[in-house]
């Protein structure tokens, strides 16, 4: 295994041991409150990371190469499940505080989003690996990931959830300048997706989110009221904490404490140290992640590698800067510590195809062009 592989293991190890413990601390009143014991959220999210650690194994020892054959399977099921979510009446939709982002059977729940992110990173590195002469054609390149992007993006909106669709908008525009698509033809799209993103912001509930952000004592027992008390649990932190276990704001004070806020009880009971390590953690597995993608083999793994580190990337800064009250409330988890099936399962499983690509550095493994390149040289 190589260094780097060595480094993004432990660093996803580091991350989900913390979040156990955020999870444990953060979640043990809510636990006791709703479920009788103290361990209710923290045995789940146990298996949870164990599930998502026999994923990433097996995921860092499959050959990330063969999900090109996987490409538009990928796609097509997370159509398909977005799709079946978006059903009026649908039995199997599981609405959580207004928002219907989970199927679910009995205590079994899945979040089909989640896969979208690996569908359109994949999709996209598929499709651009294939047409890397064709990079000057927008038609060509730009408009079909734009589509897959248009789709997933229209069903996201409906649960609603525009942190995840600006998410997945990201992680296309990155991969296509990753790939070397023109400025201009990045631009022909980008412009109408801005203009869409920026009205969507203003409509609805995201409009109390945004003029919360702007001013969020302005709204301090409504939109602004999780804003104002996550900077008054990482203000209570201090330089060191409080101590784990301490923290105020579990007790009611913050909602949702141990899922998309879990940062804020982290700066409480560590303190400014403790925030500015979990900080670090997530920026040595971006520019790791980067690393990888810099020295990949191959023009695919090149850009499954950077959709997979822009997306840890962004997500861990859009939750932190939440958290801080640098950006509105997204609704996203903090990847690796906050509570969550679906995004730690899937998170940790993209973790190991990075790992795989990190791995496969320096072995010589024909991509499709060159092995039917091979295969045309023989037959002469």
């Amino acid at each position: 295994m190589t260094p780097t592989a060595m480094l993004l293991v432990a660093l996803v190890a580091a991350l989900c041991a913390m979040g156990l413990l955020m999870v444990l601390s953060a979640s043990a009143v809510k636990s006791l409150d709703t479920g009788g014991s103290p361990y209710r959220f923290f045995t789940k999210q146990a298996l949870f990371v164990g599930m998502g650690a026999v994923a990433m194994w097996l995921m860092s020892r499959f050959d990330h190469r063969r999900l090109r054959e996987l490409a538009l399977p990928l796609v097509g099921v997370s159509f398909g499940l977005l799709f079946l979510l978006a059903i009026p009446g649908n039995p199997l939709a599981v609405t959580v505080n207004g928002s219907r982002r989970w199927l679910g059977v009995g205590f079994v729940q899945f979040q089909p989003s989640e896969l979208a992110k690996i569908a359109i990173i994949v999709f996209a590195a598929d499709l651009l690996a294939n047409r890397r002469d064709q990079m000057g054609d927008p038609v060509r390149t730009v408009r079909p990931v734009m589509a897959v992007l248009a789709v997933f993006a229209a069903f996201v909106m409906l649960q609603p959830d525009l942190g995840t669709t600006v998410l997945l908008a990201v992680l296309a525009f990155a991969i296509l300048g990753v790939a070397g698509a023109t400025p201009m033809g990045l631009a022909t799209y980008a412009t109408p997706a801005l203009a869409v993103g920026a009205a969507a912001s203003m409509w609805g509930y995201r409009r109390a989110r945004m003029l919360a952000f702007l001013d969020p004592w302005e709204h301090p027992t409504t939109s602004g009221y999780q804003t104002l008390q996550a900077q008054v649990s990482l203000a209570s932190g201090g330089w060191f904490g409080s101590g784990i276990g301490t923290s105020r704001a579990k007790y009611g004070f913050l909602p949702e404490a141990h899922t998309d806020f879990v940062y804020a009880i982290i700066g409480e009971e560590f303190g400014l140290a403790g925030a500015l390590v979990v900080q670090a953690l997530y920026l040595l597995f971006f520019f790791a992640g980067l690393r990888v993608a810099r020295t990949a083999s191959d023009r695919f793994s090149k850009l499954v590698a950077t959709g997979i580190a822009t997306w840890i990337g962004i997500q861990a800064f859009v939750n932190l800067g939440v958290a801080t009250g640098a950006l509105p409330n997204k609704g996203i988890t903090l990847p690796f510590l906050s509570y969550g099936g679906s995004s730690i399962i899937i998170t940790m499983a993209a973790a190991g195809i990075l790992i795989n690509i990190a791995r496969s550095q320096g072995m010589a493994v024909p991509t499709r062009t060159s092995a039917e390149s091979a295969t045309r040289a023989a037959a002469r």
